[in-house]
């Protein structure tokens, strides 16, 4: 028999007869089980601590590597302060001065402007009564015949209004002028030689004349006069033909 209570037979040999009751193994069954009972309930109580102490909450220290959190950070926001109004000036009363207020007001003059002088008249061109009689009236030098260019040009005269204007502005209206000696002559404060309107009245008429009567050759100076038969214009001097006024020809020689 080994330690189980199993009985072990020789191979050969002749089995025992009774059983396990023959020898009287029939109590330690229950002793066995208790003890088995007893070592499971062992076993559950010592794994029950186990995960007791595994589960139980443990205050362990934060890794090495691991950082502590950072505090929060405060943000504001920043506003430009506004300016504040300037304050009002402030108005200190003075009292007016005695002496000052007894002063009479001041006075002012306004003084016209000052124009500029208007420049003197120059009556150079004008002529005396010497000149006047010692020169031709139309009829009595001016070329006659068909040719009479003299007579042809003061009715020219007579019939514009321009030069009757022209004369009133330069202030000669019933005076006696140079108006030609070989050259065209300023009158007075004119800008240009010779009243522009005359002169260019007279250039004309001589212009659209016939050659020949252009080249007649003409001696002293001669008078034309407008419908009034007081403001006159003197025409030529010494030898002289009524082209020279267009300058095609040279001028006259001057005695």
């Amino acid at each position: 028999m080994n330690r189980t209570g199993k009985s072990v037979l020789p191979p050969n040999g002749p089995a025992l007869q009774g059983g396990p009751e023959r020898f009287g193994e029939t109590g330690h069954e229950p002793r066995r089980r208790q003890t088995r009972f007893l070592a499971g309930a062992f076993t559950v109580a010592v794994h029950l601590v186990v995960l007791g102490v595994l589960l139980l909450p443990r205050n362990q220290p934060p890794p090495s590597h691991a950082q502590p959190p950072q505090p929060p950070i405060q943000v504001s926001l920043w506003e430009d302060p506004k300016p504040a109004p300037p304050s009002p000036p402030k108005v200190t009363m003075v009292e007016p001065d005695i002496h000052v207020a007894a002063l009479p007001p001041p006075r002012f003059s306004v003084r016209a402007p000052m124009r500029p002088a208007a420049p003197a008249d120059d009556y150079s061109d004008v002529l005396s009564d010497s000149q006047v009689a010692g020169a031709a009236t139309v009829g009595d030098g001016g070329g006659g015949g068909s040719c009479d260019l003299a007579r042809v040009v003061q009715q020219a005269l007579r019939r514009d209004p321009v030069v009757r204007n022209a004369v009133e502005d330069g202030h000669r209206l019933g005076k006696a002028m140079m108006l030609w000696n070989g050259d065209w002559v300023r009158s007075g404060g004119q800008d240009g030689k010779g009243l522009s309107a005359v002169r260019e009245a007279v250039m004309w008429e001589v212009a659209f004349a016939p050659e020949s009567c252009r080249n007649r050759p003409v001696h002293g100076t001669v008078l034309l006069s407008l419908a009034d038969g007081s403001t006159r214009f003197a025409i030529g001097s010494g030898d002289w033909r009524w082209a020279d006024l267009l300058g095609v020809r040279g001028g006259a020689s001057s005695r």
